[in-house]
């Protein structure tokens, strides 16, 4: 890994360089071991340049506190005073350079570069050029790692399609055109028929545990296109009938595997530590192995003594009236009794434990894994298409799985719509996991005063308030690239 690590810092360089001298948007030259002809000997080779290509994207949501900043803190509802980046991002504030830049070492205004990300992809692109000239490879194995690069590239460009709304669309190694943005909706069907054409190649689970999660399988690549086919019906709600039924054949897809279940809620700890059987995909992180453990999730800033040496406050908490939303005190469930410490104080002698697998509690350092995709959210997601087609019969026990885990009262058609249910179900299993503003978002949500602490109103969603900025050095080799209109002041 640690190897791993310091390529990564030297392909970093070598991308960064182009953007600085060159005349193309996307000029990667082929400097870096990617690309030269001298690697692409050995089955190790391979192996090592697949994990470069995971390495890329892990490094780059790691530069700052990004995965929680705009997937969790950017709802409202999670409170840390002392770090202005985060008050402001709460706020939806993002034109606000000079706080969105506090602390610096948070790097909160370096989300609007967008440059890093196409490294990622960059990497990707040049992986799945070199890899089907390969001989020494069976065609299974070829056609194996083939679809892992090819859910990384999809993963990168959903994730980034959630953040800055249209982006460029590359697809081919060494690509230097500078490419307007495309429809996010483009984006996605593209992704979508990327993996539904490579799903088959990739095994439903790995022989080896030690790969659980970490490396893309047949579950990750069907949550994800069931995750692209949400995202695209919040937004293309002609086709919204469509969309809900590939998010169902999907989902569905992944429980009749058998190869996934929910552990007792009790070994919470082991589940965020990752590489379970409730491990669909995530980032691993161990600092045994060198791999940055900072700015992974949200356990750095919502815990304090005894849990690391931090005093008995800690830096950031969750509002109480919200944890009350989600768990009324009245009601049973175990997510609240073992995730929460002193869930409905509304001051920082609160504490988050969800992630709380510590290895230096001097400095703060967790072994927790960055959780994107887990066994619970996928069967919700499913529950949730469902519900929208009026399967309510497939919907429910979807719904009750998670929630009997939880030790939580079953869905009765007393609490109301059942749609709505599983949201609030959702924001429950999922809370500090980076998916609540995507939620809000993808459903319309964030349009809702009820719903949202800081909403927008129609007109400014309309406008792309949530969007992230681009950075405008985007357009100084791509003058072609429009910036996200709402944030140009």
């Amino acid at each position: 890994m640690k190897s791993i690590k310091y390529f990564i810092l030297f392909l970093s360089a070598c991308f960064f360089l182009p953007l600085i001298s060159c005349k193309k948007f996307l000029d990667v030259e082929p400097v870096d071991r990617l690309g030269a002809n001298s690697f692409w000997k050995t089955k190790q080779d391979v192996e090592s340049a697949v994990a470069d290509c995971y390495g890329l994207i892990y490094d780059r949501l790691t530069v700052g506190p990004y995965h929680n900043l705009n997937g969790d803190i950017r709802a409202g509802e999670f409170i840390c005073p002392g770090f202005p980046v985060f008050p402001t991002v709460a706020k939806n504030d993002l034109s606000n350079s000079s706080q969105i830049a506090l602390p610096a070492r948070y790097k909160g205004d370096l989300l609007a570069d967008w440059y890093p990300f196409y490294q990622s992809i960059a990497a990707c692109n040049i992986a799945l050029d070199r890899l089907k000239d390969l001989t020494f490879l069976s065609d299974n194995e070829k056609a194996r790692y083939q679809a892992e690069v090819r859910f990384i590239r999809a993963f990168t460009y959903f994730y980034i399609s959630r953040i800055y709304g249209d982006v460029p669309l590359y697809t081919e190694a060494y690509d230097a055109t500078p490419r307007p943005r495309l429809n996010f909706i483009s984006v996605l069907k593209f992704c979508v028929k990327e993996l539904t054409e490579s799903k088959e190649s990739l095994p439903w689970q790995y022989d080896d545990p030690t790969n659980w999660g970490v490396r893309a399988s047949r579950a990750s690549a069907e949550t994800l296109i069931a995750n692209c086919y949400m995202w695209m019906a919040g937004f293309d709600k002609t086709n919204q009938q469509t969309y809900w039924q590939g998010t169902a054949e999907a989902v569905l897809n992944v429980k009749k595997s058998g190869f996934f279940k929910l552990l007792p809620i009790e070994d919470f700890k082991k589940i965020f530590k990752g590489k379970t059987q409730e491990s669909i995909f995530e980032f691993s992180v161990n600092k045994n192995y060198g791999s940055e453990t900072k700015y992974v999730s949200l356990g750095q800033w919502t815990t304090h003594d005894p849990i690391v040496n931090y005093g008995a406050t800690s830096d950031g908490y969750f509002l109480a009236s919200y944890v009350q939303k989600l768990y009324p005190a009245n009601l049973p469930d175990k997510r609240r009794d073992v995730w929460f410490y002193q869930p409905f104080v509304n001051n920082q002698t609160q504490m988050f434990l969800k992630y709380s697998n510590v290895t230096d509690v001097n400095n703060f350092l967790f072994d927790d894994n960055m959780i994107i995709f887990r066994y619970s959210g996928t069967l919700l997601l499913g529950a949730e298409a469902l519900a929208n087609l009026g399967r309510d019969s497939e919907a429910i026990p979807l719904l009750n799985a998670v929630r009997s885990r939880a030790g939580a009262i079953e869905y009765s058609p007393s609490e109301g719509s059942l749609v709505n249910a599983i949201f609030m179900e959702e924001q429950k299993e999922l809370i500090g996991e980076g998916v609540r503003w995507y939620d809000l978002v993808r459903t319309g949500r964030v349009m809702d005063s009820n719903q949202c602490v800081d909403f927008m109103t129609p007109d400014q969603f309309a406008q792309g308030a949530w969007t992230w900025p681009i950075d405008p050095k985007a357009r100084v080799n791509n003058p072609g690239i429009v910036l996200n209109q709402y944030w140009v002041r």
